[in-house]
Order: C-alpha cells, then sequence, then structure tokens
C-alpha cells in the first residue's frame, strides 16, 4: 500500500526515489487499450438487509482472519523474494482447499523478467451472467524502510486475509455473477503486478462492474474511540462508491463507512483499473495514517490495541468489519436486479434518441428528462422530438418488473441539442471554439499557435481530476468515400504515477468511446496525428472528444492539455444508387501557391464546370461561385488566416486546407 499522505520528509524522499525508480521499469509498461470500460456502470440502492446475506456476514471468522495474518507475518515477502512464491502456493493451496477449481497463477515480468511469483487468480462462475465480473482483490507482497523488510501484518497480511475469507463464504453462495478473487504480487514496486492484470482484462473487454480493494485493514488509532472505515475513490468510480458506502452502511452499521477525506488513495491495486475504465475502490484503513506507527516497518505485526504500543494490526474486529462489508456489497451487487445499463442520449435531426440496453428481468422502462417522467415504453430506447435548439437536457431511465417494482435509475446522459457539424470541418481556434462551444475549454496561445485549453490558468489540479471537450455532432452520410480526422496536441500531464493522461476518443453511440490515441507526462513539441474514420461511414451520428483525466488523492500536479488545428477531411462520394460513374466526379483537386495572398490558380480532372466554395474557421460560407472552370480565383478579398476551399459537384465534393497571407 502506497501511504495516503505526504506529511512526513521521509515519505517524501522515499516518494522522490520511487518516482524515479518507476521511470525506468513500471511507466514504459503504459499501453493504450481499447476497451469499453464500464464507466457509466448503474448499481442498485440498498435500503434494507437480507437474510441470506445477514448469515454470510455472521459466519466471517476473526479467528481465521488472524491465523492467516499471523502464517504472512513469518515471511518477508519482498516481491521477488522466495518467501513471495512460498506465500503464493500457500494461497492456491488454500483456495483449491475451499473447493474451487478455477485457480491459477497470472505470471508478469519486472524490469524485463518474469517473478517468480506472480497474481494467484481465483474465479466462481455466476450462473446466468457469468460474463459479468464482480473482483475482490489485495496484495500479498510487502516492502520495508527498515533492514529486513518488515513482516507486512497490516500491509497487506490484512487485506489478503481478506480477500481468503471471502472466497471461503462465497463458495458455495449462489451469484448470478461471477466473482473474481485475485491477490496481487508487486504492489509495493508500484502496482507492477496488477497493471499488466487489469491491461489483460480490458483487452479481453472483459465486463467487469465493481472491483473491491482490500489493502490495510486491520488498524485504527488508540487513542481514537470514533471508529470508522474509509473508503477511496476518483470520479469514475463514484456510483460504485455509493453503492458500496449505502450497503455497507446497511449491513454493517456499527462502523460507519465513510469517503476518504484525501478522496482516494494515492497508490493501491484499484488504480490500474481506474485508468482502464473499471470501477474500482480503495477499501482500508489509511483515514489516520499519518498516525500509522509501523507503516513498512519491522513492528508491522498483530498486536494489542493499546496506547504507547506500537504494532500493525491492533484491531482485528475492525478488519472483520471490512471483510464484511465487503462482502454485503459483493453478495448483494452479484443477484441483483441492475438498473437499466448504457443509456446513452444522442442527437438528431429535428429529436434526441435515448436508448439503453434491454434485460430479460424489466418489462417497461420510465424515461426521465431533466427529472421530469416523459414516459414508460417496452422498448429499449425513446425518440424525443419535443426538443429547441440551444437547450440542455439530462435523461435517464427507470426499469419496471411485472410485480411493479423499479430498479434505481440508470446512469444520466446530458446533451445540448445543436445543430450538426457541417462538413468538411477545420478550426484553428484564431478566432472563436467552432465546433467545441459546448465545452468548458477555453482558448488559449501556446507554444506560438492558438489552442483550445482545459484551462486557463497554471493547470494545478489534484489527481482526481476530469475535464473534456467535445466536438459537435455530425453524421457521416452512406455515399462518403473517405473521411479522416485530424489534429495537433501537446500538454504537461503530471501525477503521482502513471495515472494522468489525455485521450482522444471517438463513439457513433455514446455508449461507447474507442481509444485513438493517449499521451502523458511534459509533451514538449506539438505532436501530429490523424485517424481514418471509413469504418463509421453510415452513421446517423458520430463524436469525438478528448479526455484528460487522472485518479488518485487531493495531490497537487500540473494537468494541461492543448489541441490545435482540429481538421476533419471529407470526401463525397457517388449517391446511393451507384451513378457515380456517370456523373462529374473529382478525382484530382489541386491549386497554388499555399499559402497566397491574391490569386491561386486551380487544377483539378473536370471537363464540365464545378462549384467553388471557401469557409472560414467558423464554418461559414464567404465565397461561392458555380460553374467554375480550372484557371484562376481571385483571394485578394480574403483576411490573412487558415481557410477551407471546397470543389463539388452535385455528387461529389473535395476539400483542402488554404493559407492567406
Amino acid at each position: 500500500m502506497k501511504k495516503n499522505t505526504f506529511k512526513s520528509t521521509h515519505l517524501q524522499l522515499f516518494c522522490t526515489f520511487i518516482l524515479f525508480f518507476l521511470s525506468l521499469t513500471v511507466c514504459a509498461q503504459m499501453t493504450l487499450i481499447n476497451n469499453k470500460g464500464n464507466r457509466n456502470q448503474s448499481y442498485p440502492i440498498i435500503t434494507q438487509t437480507k437474510p441470506e446475506v445477514v448469515q454470510l456476514l455472521n459466519q466471517v471468522s476473526q479467528n481465521n482472519l488472524e491465523n492467516s495474518i499471523r502464517y504472512m507475518q513469518q515471511f518477508y515477502r519482498v516481491a521477488t523474494s522466495p518467501a513471495a512464491l512460498t506465500v503464493q502456493n500457500w494461497l492456491v493451496e488454500h483456495f483449491e482447499s475451499y473447493g474451487y477449481d478455477e485457480v491459477s497463477v497470472h505470471y508478469f515480468n519486472m524490469n524485463s523478467q518474469q517473478l517468480a511469483a506472480g497474481n494467484v487468480v481465483v474465479v466462481k462462475r455466476g450462473t446466468e451472467f457469468p460474463d459479468e465480473y464482480i473482483m475482490i482483490t489485495s496484495h500479498y507482497d510487502h516492502s520495508s524502510w527498515d533492514y529486513p523488510a518488515g513482516p507486512g501484518a497490516d500491509d497487506n497480511a490484512s487485506g489478503t486475509a481478506g480477500v481468503m475469507e471471502c472466497a471461503r463464504l462465497l463458495k458455495d453462495f449462489p451469484t448470478k455473477r461471477s466473482i473474481m478473487f485475485v491477490p496481487f504480487n508487486a504492489e509495493e514496486y508500484w502496482m507492477v503486478g496488477s497493471l499488466p492484470f487489469a491491461q489483460k482484462c480490458a483487452a479481453e473487454n472483459m465486463n467487469i462492474i465493481a472491483h473491491l480493494n482490500m489493502d490495510m485493514i486491520g488498524w485504527f488509532p488508540p487513542n481514537n474511540p470514533n471508529t470508522i472505515m474509509a473508503s477511496g475513490y476518483s470520479y469514475i468510480s463514484k456510483t460504485l462508491f455509493e453503492f458500496f458506502e449505502k450497503t455497507a452502511n446497511t449491513y454493517v452499521p456499527s462502523i460507519p463507512t465513510i469517503r476518504l477525506s484525501d478522496g482516494d488513495s494515492y497508490g493501491g491495486d484499484h488504480m490500474p483499473f481506474n485508468m482502464y475504465e473499471y470501477p474500482s475502490l480503495y477499501i482500508g484503513d489509511i483515514e489516520y495514517h499519518d498516525q500509522h506507527p509501523c507503516y513498512h516497518k519491522t513492528c508491522d505485526t498483530i498486536g494489542p490495541y493499546q496506547a504507547g504500543v506500537n504494532c500493525g494490526v491492533n484491531r482485528l474486529d475492525l478488519a472483520k468489519a471490512f471483510v464484511q462489508a465487503t462482502l454485503s456489497a459483493a453478495a448483494e451487487l452479484a443477484n441483483a436486479w441492475l438498473p437499466p445499463q448504457n443509456l446513452s442520449a444522442c442527437s438528431g435531426t429535428g429529436k434526441i434518441t435515448v436508448s439503453w440496453d434491454q434485460d430479460s428481468e424489466s418489462s417497461s422502462y420510465k424515461i426521465f428528462r431533466n427529472d421530469v417522467f416523459l414516459n414508460e415504453t417496452t422498448e429499449n430506447f425513446y425518440i424525443d422530438q419535443d426538443v429547441e435548439f440551444g437547450n440542455q437536457y439530462e435523461y435517464y431511465v427507470i426499469a419496471v418488473n411485472s410485480s411493479a417494482l423499479e430498479t434505481a435509475p440508470s446512469n444520466k446522459d446530458k446533451v445540448r441539442f445543436v445543430e450538426p457539424l457541417q462538413l468538411p470541418y477545420s478550426s484553428n481556434f484564431s478566432e472563436s471554439k467552432y465546433g467545441f462551444e459546448q465545452s468548458d475549454w477555453v482558448l488559449r496561445n501556446n507554444a506560438s499557435k492558438e489552442a483550445l485549453c482545459n484551462t486557463s490558468g497554471d493547470g494545478r489540479f489534484p489527481d482526481n481530476y476530469l475535464s473534456i471537450a467535445e466536438l459537435d455532432w455530425f453524421s457521416i452520410p452512406k455515399n462518403t468515400e473517405k473521411i479522416s480526422i485530424g489534429f495537433k496536441w501537446r500538454g504537461n500531464l503530471d501525477g503521482i504515477w502513471y495515472n494522468t493522461g489525455m485521450f482522444f476518443e471517438v463513439t457513433n453511440d455514446r455508449k461507447t468511446w474507442h481509444k485513438l490515441a493517449f499521451i502523458s507526462n511534459n509533451i514538449t513539441n506539438w505532436v501530429n496525428q490523424e485517424f481514418s474514420l471509413n469504418q463509421y461511414i453510415n452513421s446517423d451520428f458520430f463524436q469525438a472528444r478528448f479526455r484528460l483525466e487522472s485518479s488518485g488523492a487531493q495531490g497537487i500536479y500540473t494537468k494541461i492539455g492543448y489541441i490545435a488545428d482540429v481538421e476533419i477531411d471529407f470526401v463525397l462520394g457517388g449517391d446511393t444508387v451507384g451513378v457515380k460513374e456517370q456523373l462529374p466526379y473529382i478525382s484530382s483537386f489541386h491549386f497554388s501557391p499555399n499559402p497566397a495572398t491574391t490569386h491561386i490558380h486551380i487544377v483539378t480532372n473536370q471537363q464540365d464546370p464545378y462549384h467553388i466554395s471557401i469557409y472560414d474557421m467558423s464554418g461559414r460560407v464567404i465565397f461561392a461561385r458555380d460553374g467554375f472552370s480550372d484557371g484562376e480565383l481571385s483571394v485578394a478579398h480574403l483576411r490573412s488566416g487558415n481557410y477551407l476551399i471546397v470543389a463539388s459537384t452535385k455528387q461529389h465534393r473535395v476539400a483542402r486546407k488554404l493559407v492567406i497571407h
């Protein structure tokens, strides 16, 4: 576990060393994976207990927790040591003794060499939704600032003992969804084991609806009478935390569950999953971590709950409560009738189409707009035609079953109803935010270039940060021959880990945002990007966005991103009945000079006259001429700047960028 405070000079020096070390190891492993994730996952609202879950919680054994912690604290479990392998094998044997058939070890590399001890992976298959997963995890390795390495009772034999107890009790508990139990190795080397496992899950596009990570669950200040259980979350996991908090306080009311005052832990095995858009929580005892006397020290052993006594685990009853809270959330979620999932609202011509995933347990759906009931339908979509340009609408739905019971609300989607973007599109942001007017990003000059930026200030933000710039929607006609989007970007994107970055993403349904590019760290030069959008031809709705996001605690780092020269190159082909080859078709379009001052000379392959139009960067047509033939065109009336010049026939058009000096 990575400590959640920077109050100690000792810790600051340690973090500096670790960050340098990571620059040589872990950071190089960060990989862009185009997975869906579950950013919009919604959860039930638990207001009363279920007898079968209460019975499960009553079987949590404090003795089992103590025995497991005592066994593991015998070993100095540095991730690369033989002791780590010993504990890995011990974990495998215990999970198999519970009766699990799917027990395996996921191996990974550190510094280009595979470690002998890996991540222990145990799977309990769901009976109805086996491809929907709940993960319960910990890390079993340990490190210490003392020599020799500490025994790591609290960090993190305690959390690993908790995972074992959850697995023992859930083995024969009927669940509709699958549950995965994973004690990770090498967390103390900065999530070296959980990162490749999260990447594996993302590469397989696994549907992980919740990840509950127990890390240090057995210590509390002896002089504090107000015992609490804390959980940390970042933006992506807010709804999961709300579910967990409500469920834990319903089933374990004697010890309140709250959010960490720092918002999230700045380290832990939940963080790689956040990076790949899986809702993940840190669950542990670090709210008063600056008072912990034995963090990463040789005194991190089981001891008494007594003032003046230094030990790592002093509250086995608290560890038991943490396990009960985690167990209650997992058991409820494994069998829950979930709210409608993946709701999205997509603009169209004179309408907004709201859609969501249909499920077998629901008989109808109630649609709400701006918290006002609109309609009820048995379909999994609704077309809202009562919309006005410029207005903002937020939608959600509630499912109803045959007994007239209702779910909690689905995720919400908020859109402003605007005209579609006109193609071709180009903006250098010299005069306006054309195409990005709905975003709160601002115009800003950077490195002698006008750009769109997430802030007008110095960009110093907490690690728990999210800012999005969405390009206005547009459709891509079926008779589009080719279409691509290009831009330049750069930024200073820092955090405590590789948890900060800016993504370029596209969608044709606002449910899945496909990740096309990613930058992080300090990018000092403009980076050119261009992507074909041909696979989205014939989409009634299409949108692109830039997402700058970071997960973690409240440590302040620079997070500033710039985008510039966004262009959509659009070539319209023949119509849908295939008459393109019978009509004038522009296959060549060139002009010079470019940049120009007073005149340009245009050359195409056309024998017949065609149409010429010039657009400014706000998308306005400032010049148009029908019946133009190849030759000279005056541009003396244009002010200095960037423009789009378009040559078109009835069936085809080609656009090029024109610069006037």
